[in-house]
């Protein structure tokens, strides 16, 4: 049985607004197939909801402050991961290594530099930035952009954009929310994605080598240009704000409200959040659809029987929870829970769950266990493997995020349990959440006596988990642990 790995990795989606986690509106038939053939994991959290610290830990298997990047590189003084250091692919020497679409891992490295065969888009490396006219969105590769020659030998003519909206900060008018692409939707970046994959494998078949592909799509990361149907495909007399929406960021650090202002949708009108939010959901069922091809073309080549599949995320994305869009310096379960979904022949139990913790960069050892490979010691993943085979494992209590800051430097730790989730922002007042009887964590308990003792017993806990991995904050966290 050829032991062949492909990683779909979608660029910030809220879990919840996808069919296989409960949505009743969403279409995601595919993805939602997927999930029937294999493990659907209910408690899955990114280690840092950003792109590039989340995405270098996928590369690496390390925690943020393992492989140094815990900010956005743009944002952030340039460190690259060392090309002699562990990563996904380096025990995998009988693959063919593909990597297909957006990149956003390291500083100045590019996939080539690992000896991936596919695309190079440096830094976030959006294609449609200087090709799609009348779009202002410009966080464009500066070095090569694949997708301009991909255009040009399909036929297509160039896509552009009209009913843009931006949000209402006449400050931050850079980056479209939605708009209406025109053009098929055979020419946009997911079908573009799913295209250019198949040919690499296709290639790699030719060369009788099992192959290990990454496939990153730009989306439902805003901006959401979308053709029709999808522009329109969602009414947004069907979107229902959630509670958090009108009780918005009460006793957080006032830089919550400062981010959600930014993007110009804090004072935004329920009729402009639904249609932001519709946006996004079209923006999801379009990816959907060409996640759908990828699938049709592994059963007709008969490599989806055998083969490791994964669907997940790097982030989330608030979209709507307290008013905030995106993701950067809070923590919220809605930007930091990300689907997983594995189908491999290592499932005993087709279209099971599971409600154990795990990280986006587990995923980083179980390639190499489902590839036969020794698992690299400076992994700080854990192999997924067990818990699809149902054999016996040690089960997380919680989960340890970092982030260093996105639109400023705001130092931040969280600790998650099943029943509690913690804050400590270094530098401004904690949190603290009962997940248990307020998921959508609307009030704040980090002030309240009747949860000292919690909040003691989960900082203690935070500090022990810092310690484990020689996180640089934990230092900190030591001296005021008492004070605060």
């Amino acid at each position: 049985m050829d032991k062949n790995i492909a990683l779909i990795l979608l660029d910030q989606v809220r879990t919840d607004m996808l069919g296989a986690y409960g949505h009743n509106i969403v279409k995601t038939p595919n993805i939602d197939s997927i999930a029937r053939d294999g493990m659907t994991f209910d408690q899955a959290y990114t280690p840092a909801a950003v792109c590039c610290p989340a995405r270098t830990s996928l590369f690496t298997g390390q925690m943020p402050t393992n492989h140094k990047i815990t900010r956005n590189v743009e944002k952030a003084a340039i460190v690259d991961p060392c090309k002699e250091n562990p990563n996904i692919i380096s025990a995998l020497d009988e693959h063919n290594h593909l990597y297909i679409g957006k990149w956003h891992i390291g500083g100045k490295v590019l996939p080539r530099d690992f000896g991936f065969k596919g695309h190079n888009f440096d830094g976030y490396g959006y294609p449609g930035g200087r090709v799609y006219g009348n779009l202002v969105f410009d966080s464009s590769p500066k070095q090569e952009d694949r997708y301009i020659h991909w255009l040009k030998e399909k036929g297509f003519e160039v896509p552009y954009v009209t009913e843009a909206y931006f949000g209402e900060n006449p400050h931050l008018q850079i980056q479209e929310l939605y708009g209406l692409l025109h053009c098929p939707k055979e020419a946009t970046l997911p079908y573009f994605v799913v295209e250019e994959a198949i040919d690499y494998i296709k290639k790699s078949r030719l060369e009788k080598k099992e192959f290990f592909i990454w496939l990153n799509f730009w989306g439902p990361h805003t901006p959401c240009v979308i053709p029709e149907p999808f522009y329109s495909m969602y009414n947004p007399k069907d979107v229902i704000l959630e509670k958090s929406f009108y009780n918005p960021l009460e006793n957080r650090p006032l830089y919550y409200e400062y981010i959600s202002k930014m993007w110009g949708v804090r004072d935004a009108s329920e009729e402009k959040w639904k249609e932001i939010i519709t946006k996004f959901w079209g923006y999801i069922t379009l990816i959907d659809e060409a996640i759908g091809i990828f699938i049709k073309f592994l059963k007709e080549e008969g490599l989806y029987e055998d083969i490791f599949l994964a669907v997940t995320a790097d982030h989330g994305d608030a979209m709507g929870a307290h008013r905030l869009i995106e993701k950067g310096e809070f923590m919220l379960d809605k930007t930091y829970r990300i689907p997983m979904i594995i189908k491999s022949p290592e499932v005993i139990e087709k279209g099971s769950r599971n409600d154990e913790f795990v990280y986006l960069h587990d995923l980083t050892p179980t390639c190499s266990e489902f590839a036969g490979k020794e698992i690299n010691k400076f992994f700080d993943g854990k192999s997924m493997i067990p818990i699809l085979k149902n054999e016996d494992h040690t089960e997380r209590k919680g989960i340890l995020a970092q982030l260093a800051g996105h639109f400023v430097s705001f130092e931040q730790r969280m600790w998650r349990r099943k029943d509690y989730k913690l804050v400590f922002n270094a530098s401004d007042k904690g949190e603290l959440y009962n997940m248990e009887a307020d998921p959508e964590e609307i009030t704040n308990l980090f002030y309240e006596d009747k949860y000292k003792d919690i909040k003691k017993e989960m900082l203690n806990e935070l500090y022990s988990e810092m310690q484990k991995i020689k996180d640089p904050l934990a230092n900190w966290l030591y001296r005021i642990i008492d004070l605060i």
